[in-house]
């Protein structure tokens, strides 16, 4: 029986060391597989990378892509494309798009982990961002790119190439698929929503005025694109509320899509329109306010929770969603509008001040009477004639002969 005993005990041992030897050459194998399919991957994403570089390089160069336009105009133009031409009419949670100066800090810092030998003395201009980490990311300088490799999207395509080397670059809407190209690489590709076209929609404007140095954004320009942007519908709709014949949209805000937050918030350069977009057409849901009627407009974060427990965790959800409300004081009565993203309800502040003190201006400016000449009028002159004859100071027949040529004027 002792022998017996043992022979299983070491046969068992055995087994459980054969178990345990096969456990792991298996997990090594994996792991070689592993490291072999990762090194495949990282070859492939290199070789995606040099064969981008290569090809915009390989390209006739027309000019760097911001062509000769000086950093601050650059820039300053920028800034005033987001808030006049992209902003409008945007969904800001969904927008793929981010500008200077607005890139956020925290943004920037994730996008920079997934970039590829980035400068942080240059200055960011313009972020796309994609879906898996991929970015778009156009410096003062340099143009980097962190693409999904195609075999597989957690593989990253990670490069740069300088502005002076880009000719073009294009958004193009195309049925199902949107694409971003570079000098006829197609970098990115979207699936087509209407947030990407609102977003392909101000690209291709900001690059086209660049390319024309056409750096003054007039109202009539941003006018045409909110059309564009919110359809014709819409805006057939709102026009029915501007009686204004010189009257433009300058501002368009679609707000949250939520039971809070139903309204549309139109600015014109003559007064803010808020409509109720599930009743829409119907006049009682409209509220209009004229700038010169407005005595002050401000943003507040929203919380109608009068327990501090309960204000403190709103006040956490609205400032990590970035949402708040929206007040205006018209005699004397405050109306509030909820809820707006915090970028959309700061556009509408500032643009109330903005036409709220040309209102202000033009009604405070001092009106200039032209009264009608009458120097030249020949019943006048008759007159005068006549009193000189009377007077001796011309002749009966120098009267005469003036009275024929006045007469002659009538």
């Amino acid at each position: 029986m002792a022998l017996f005993g043992k022979f299983n005990k070491d046969d068992l041992v055995s087994k459980a060391k054969n178990a345990v030897d096969g456990i792991k050459t298996s997990i090594e194998q994996k792991q070689a597989e592993k490291e072999a399919y990762e090194a495949e991957m990282s070859a492939k994403a290199q070789e995606k990378k040099e064969e981008i570089i290569s090809t915009i390089l390989s390209n006739q160069n027309n000019g760097s892509i911001f062509g000769d336009t000086d950093t601050k105009t650059l820039l300053d133009f920028t800034k005033d494309f987001y808030d006049r031409l992209l902003m409008p009419a945007n969904s800001v949670a969904l927008s793929k798009i981010s500008m200077y100066p607005y890139i956020d800090g925290k943004t920037l810092e994730k996008a920079v982990n997934n970039l590829d030998g980035y400068d942080s003395s240059e200055t960011p201009v313009l972020m796309i961002k994609g879906e898996k980490k991929q970015i778009i990311l156009i410096t003062d300088k340099t143009l980097y790119f962190s693409l999904a490799l195609k075999e597989d999207a957690k593989f990253l395509v990670k490069g740069k190439v300088s502005n002076d080397e880009i000719s073009e670059i294009l958004f193009i809407s195309e049925g199902e698929t949107s694409r971003v190209d570079c000098d006829g690489y197609t970098l990115a590709e979207f699936k087509t929503d209407k947030t990407v076209k609102e977003d392909f929609i101000s690209l291709t404007n900001y690059f086209e005025s660049i390319r024309k140095k056409d750096f003054v954004i007039t109202d009539e320009e941003v006018d045409q694109l909110i059309k564009e942007k919110i359809g014709s519908k819409i805006a057939a709709e709102l026009k029915k509320y501007m009686i204004y014949d010189d009257e433009l949209f300058v501002y368009f805000a679609w707000g949250l899509d939520s039971l809070a937050a139903k309204d549309y918030i139109v600015c014109t350069n003559k007064q803010i329109i808020v409509m109720d977009r599930e009743a829409f057409g119907a006049t009682s849901d409209i509220k209009q306010f004229y700038y010169e009627d407005i005595t002050s407009a401000s943003t507040e974060q929203n919380s109608n929770n009068n327990d501090l427990t309960g204000y403190l965790i709103e006040t956490a959800i609205t400032a990590a969603t970035k949402t708040c409300d929206l007040y205006f004081s018209v005699a004397g009565a405050r109306t509030k509008i909820k809820t707006l993203y915090k970028a959309e309800a700061e556009r509408i502040v500032a643009v109330y001040h903005q036409f709220r003190k040309l209102a202000k201006q033009a009604s405070a400016a001092p009106q200039v009477i032209v009264q009608q000449q009458t120097a030249d009028d020949p019943l006048e002159q008759l007159k005068k004639l006549s009193s000189m004859k009377d007077m001796g100071i011309i002749t009966e027949e120098e009267f005469e002969s003036k009275k024929a040529d006045l007469l002659a004027k009538l």
